[in-house]
């Protein structure tokens, strides 16, 4: 009951704070030095709004170098007055894309701040409480600046495992440990909890505390630890469930174990509602509940596979793929992670300041441990599984229930293996089809995937132009967009492999992200326009990755034929430089529906196909160039008369697409246009029966305050 009451006040809460387009707003925000974070010349941070008492995502852009370094140097809690557009948390426009909304909800975050301009600063000064606060960012931000100074490995390791705190230099250097599951023993929670008490136990016995005074003196530094860790929600249980115990252990009140997890839970839920909603949040609480119904003296390799079978659904749910030997891993990391990693980085990180040799020696078993976590990674053992449906994976968990409860019955291993094949087998070899139009920002992206996934093919990857910047304002960029939307979205689907890639020409915005594709995914063939193997573009983005994988490059034009391709080649008619007028055409029917993918050619061009093909109709057209006013001739549209129109284009795009003159075209042919501005992924799914329908992630309404004025008719 109480919980029911706390989640409709945090609903209303989320409906009050939020707001529902940009606007502009004057505030002044209180800043933690430890929560900002620079990359190039852009910032952000998490501050809260004096004013309405609400944590808000701030970011904002740095002119200078001397602004850079200024704000590097910050060390200090601070209030800034600040001039800027505050608008709602972006919203995920892809399925299965990552919800950044939801998240930054499950942390009291609900809008977000674009700074246009900082008035004045200074420092903050509060009441006992928030000195007390401020005094631990402070001390977190001081060890962020002094774990900067050591060499590389080390200080991720430093970073990671004191303070919670994670750079792009993090995402980079632990890709085999996210392959391997063990993430987890670098994202502070119980363990990391019980072994910074055990120390710190050890350190005051050491100075000839009796045992209550060190009991309370850890439940005084725990909450301490709580804001310099990072508050994480598995750092928060573990804290909870560790201040009960030690409460416990001074004879305040005895509580059992499964009482001190009901009771972090409880804690967790008041603090944080959606917290079961997030990946952490799950394995944090699920795990820690499981480790009470472990026997002691049970089989160690045993339990370390029943844990992880436990927490197997929600991460595929989350991540879709799972390596093997991530079951014996964990089971050789944990104790080895317990006795020697975090140990020897916790001495280290105290040694440094007056022995840096040690720091270097240190830095470079450490470089040798994640070269051997990289090369097990590499093994073979990573079942690309695809995202179970909700109903699956609450069946997958049931049976790795039973199996849990009584692990020595062989019929309910294979109740649960069983169910793990049939899921697999259903996401792997689906009865339905798909043509996917992908959200890919000011880009063209586009997947069909047949009926029982028989051929997979990918029309052009997208891209992010990139302008010249000094190297001092030059971000880095952890992850594409192509990796958290195309590439999740596959992942998703169970695909490793793309039959046939086709890049419709050189620009960056069709073709930027094929790095990223060609990395993540196999790809037996790409298809782009005769010539265009010429270019730098091609020659620098796609050939090294797709020599490397043995992929087969096949320049075309109109007359050439591709094994395995379930679209006609429309144009080009002849070998050119891969521009925009050499752009792949391509036409295609699934379930009694046509379609053709106009790439970013020219009316030029869309007038010398009608002259080739002069019959040629289309039920769904996806105009060229994005909706630009160089493409989409009106005798050309009227020529086709399609049933609809998909334009890929970016929100708030500086090219102003769609054009309005092009809008203006559909609406006298009275062709009806989606665009993945408004509708997010569109999606044409069918069936072996030519059933079929429409599907868009958004319903068209949530981000009209982003669109063009043509795009809101």
């Amino acid at each position: 009951m109480i919980f029911a009451v706390v989640c409709v006040q945090f609903q209303a809460k989320i409906n009050n704070a939020s707001v529902d387009k940009q606007r502009p707003v004057t505030a002044e925000l209180q800043v933690y030095p430890d929560q900002v974070k620079v990359n190039g010349d852009q910032y952000q941070f998490i501050g809260k709004n004096i004013t309405t008492g609400q944590q808000v995502q701030v970011y904002g852009s740095l002119a200078t170098r001397q602004a850079k370094q200024q704000l590097l140097e910050l060390r200090q809690c601070s209030r800034w007055q600040i001039d800027g557009q505050i608008e709602p948390i972006s919203i995920a426009t892809n399925v299965n894309q990552f919800d950044a909304r939801q998240y930054t909800w499950s942390r009291h975050v609900y809008n977000q701040i674009t700074i246009d301009h900082i008035q004045k600063v200074t420092l903050d000064s509060g009441n006992t409480i928030q000195s007390f606060i401020n005094w631990c960012h402070q001390i977190r931000s001081a060890l962020i600046h002094y774990f900067a100074t050591m060499p590389a490995m080390l200080k991720i390791y430093c970073n990671s495992l004191i303070i919670g705190n994670s750079d792009a230099d993090f995402s980079t250097v632990m890709a085999g440990v996210k392959q391997l599951g063990l993430i987890h023993l670098f994202c502070i929670s119980g363990m990391h909890v019980v072994l910074f008490v055990d120390l710190l136990r050890k350190a005051l016995i050491y100075c000839h505390f009796n045992k209550e005074t060190i009991n309370w003196l850890l439940i005084m530094v725990l909450p301490c630890y709580l804001i310099i860790g990072g508050g994480s929600a598995s750092l928060i249980r573990a804290t909870l469930m560790t201040e009960l115990t030690l409460i416990g252990q001074i004879k305040v009140f005895r509580l059992q174990r499964l009482d001190i997890w009901s009771l972090s839970l409880l804690g967790g839920l008041l603090y944080q509602p959606l917290v079961l909603l997030t990946l952490g949040g799950q394995l944090s609480y699920l795990l820690s509940l499981m480790l009470q119904f472990l026997p002691r003296n049970g089989n160690q390799l045993i339990n370390a596979i029943l844990l992880n079978l436990v927490g197997l659904p929600s991460i595929l749910n989350y991540i879709f793929e799972w390596h093997c030997l991530s079951l014996f891993a964990s089971y050789l990391m944990i104790p080895f992670f317990s006795t020697i990693i975090f140990p020897t980085v916790i001495i280290s990180s105290l040694a440094y300041h007056w022995l840096p040799v040690s720091g270097l020696v240190v830095n470079y078993g450490l470089e040798i441990f994640q070269v051997a976590i990289d090369w097990i990674s590499r093994l073979p053992g990573m079942i690309h599984f695809g995202k179970p449906p909700i109903c699956g994976a609450w069946i997958l968990f049931l049976l790795t229930l039973f199996v849990f409860l009584m692990p020595q019955n062989k019929k309910r291993w294979l109740a649960l293996l069983a169910g793990y094949c049939m899921i697999f087998v259903l996401i792997h070899f689906p009865l339905n089809g798909e043509v996917t139009f992908f959200d890919i920002g000011q880009g063209d992206s586009f997947l069909i995937r047949e009926p029982l996934n028989r051929r997979v093919t990918m029309i052009d990857t997208g891209g992010q132009l990139q302008f010249p910047k000094q190297k001092w304002a030059q971000q880095v960029i952890a992850t594409d967009k192509a990796t958290k939307i195309s590439v999740n979205y596959l992942k998703s689907r169970g695909i490793s492999k793309i039959d046939t890639l086709n890049l419709s020409h050189q620009d960056t915005d069709h073709i930027g992200f094929s790095i990223s594709i060609l990395a993540h995914m196999k790809v037996d063939r790409i298809t782009f326009p005769k010539g265009m193997e010429k270019q730098p573009n091609f020659k620098n983005k796609v050939l090294p990755l797709a020599i490397k994988q043995n992929t087969k490059l096949i320049p075309i034009t109109d007359q050439s034929t591709v094994p395995q391709l379930p679209l006609q080649i429309i144009h080009p008619f002849k070998s050119g430089h891969g521009a925009n007028e050499d752009s792949v055409v391509l036409g295609g029917e699934f379930a009694r529906t046509t379609f053709l993918f106009m790439g970013d050619l020219d009316r030029a061009g869309e007038r010398a196909i009608m002259e080739k093909y002069p019959h040629l109709k289309v039920d769904v057209l996806k105009l060229g160039h994005h909706g630009s006013k160089t493409a989409s001739d009106p005798s050309f549209v009227q020529q086709l008369d399609p049933k609809l129109a998909v334009i890929s284009a970016g929100r708030m795009n500086r090219y102003g697409h769609p054009n309005q003159e092009t809008m203006t075209t559909l609406k006298k042919q009275r062709v009806p246009a989606w665009s993945t501005q408004k509708f997010g992924m569109i999606s044409y799914q069918y069936d072996l029966f030519n059933h079929s329908k429409w599907v868009t992630k958004l319903k068209g309404d949530e981000l009209a305050w982003m669109l063009q004025p043509s795009n809101n008719n």
